[in-house]
């Protein structure tokens, strides 16, 4: 089998193929500038009928997938080829599970939000020991000086002041994204996060596989000294928000100046009984690999033959909870239940 990271040469894409790599894999990158090991456009089926070849498993760091249509799924289960993407957009995943008839009938393999959400959020669900899970709360603290990027950066903004779906209640719902807060005190080097209201995938994939969550719900600290104050301000006011995107450029010079060096991810889970388990995932060095490890573990896994089960991958199927953790552990993440 070919592993190919789509969008090879971007921030995520490089970190999968630097973990790939020191797994002993030699990964294509695929990219549609120049100085990819193969030429393709992931909305462009013409040229990914002319690359891509049965069997091969290609990850998809090509983002933003709020944009995305579905031309590469589509493209796969023509082709017979495997994907592991790493969405964080409940559009694109609405998207992919309409398509869940045909890839489960191509019996490729199809592994969506691949990534820090759902991927480590199923998993840690599991690992809680919930099997009626009622709540998630999830907690972003990024290691801002070294993951802050246009994609990141226009990921973020999309949920600053914009309608956004969280599930509560039961059901997914609208709000205004950034404007609700949750404070939690985590383990070092996190310590207190200071989280605002985005959009997560989470929120739409979770219930498919435990129909007992009541509430999703995500909240993200920039972790740069006064940008969550001028996040606030971007939410109230839109003449404010349209400034920030237009000079997006200068606030990740300050970010990758100022912001934070240690980041990682926290989560409460609470079970029917109201109990409730908390994770943390932390890491001074490199915290962006978090994300990277799921899609890489879950590459290496099917191009050596572990990875038995076919069709479109619930989210408590992408990783094997004890597998991940092990592996985040070889990347120096320090991982905390209470």
């Amino acid at each position: 089998m070919r592993i190919i990271v789509a969008g090879g040469r971007g921030f995520f894409g490089r970190t999968i193929v630097e973990l790939l790599r020191a797994d002993g894999v030699m990964p294509l990158l695929g990219s549609r500038g120049p100085g990819a090991d193969l030429a393709f456009n992931v909305e462009d089926r013409a040229s990914l009928r002319t690359v891509l070849r049965p069997d091969d498993v290609v990850i998809d760091t090509v983002g933003p997938f709020q944009d995305r249509s579905t031309a590469l799924v589509e493209a796969a289960i023509e082709i017979g080829v495997h994907v592991i993407d790493l969405s964080d957009s409940i559009a694109y995943a609405r998207k992919i599970w309409e398509l869940k008839p045909r890839i489960d009938a191509a019996g490729i393999r199809v592994l969506t939000a691949c990534s820090a959400m759902s991927a480590i959020s199923a998993a840690l669900v599991r690992r809680a020991g919930f099997t009626e899970p009622v709540r998630i709360t999830g907690f972003i603290a990024p290691a801002s000086r070294h993951s802050a990027n246009s994609a990141t950066g226009a990921s973020l903004l999309r949920s600053v002041g914009q309608p956004i779906e969280v599930l509560r209640d039961g059901r997914l719902v609208t709000r205004t994204g950034w404007l609700d807060r949750r404070t939690i005190d985590l383990p070092p080097p996190l310590g207190r996060i200071h989280g605002h209201l985005f959009e997560a995938v989470d929120s739409f994939l979770l219930p498919k596989v435990w129909p007992s969550i009541r509430c999703s719900e995500y909240f993200v600290d920039s972790r740069v000294p006064g940008l969550n104050a001028a996040f606030t301000l971007a939410a109230h006011a839109p003449t404010f928000r349209r400034l920030m995107e237009r000079y997006q450029s200068f606030g990740l010079v300050v970010a990758r100046r100022f912001g934070a060096t240690a980041g990682g991810l926290g989560y409460e889970i609470e079970g029917p009984d109201g109990a409730a388990v908390r994770f943390s995932l932390a890491t001074s060095d490199r915290a962006f690999r978090i994300a990277a490890a799921p899609p890489a573990l879950a590459a290496r896994n099917i191009a050596a033959d572990r990875f038995d089960r076919r069709g479109l991958i619930s989210c408590d199927e992408l990783a094997e909870p004890d597998e991940l953790l092990r592996y985040m552990a070889d990347l120096g993440v320090r991982v905390e239940q209470s």
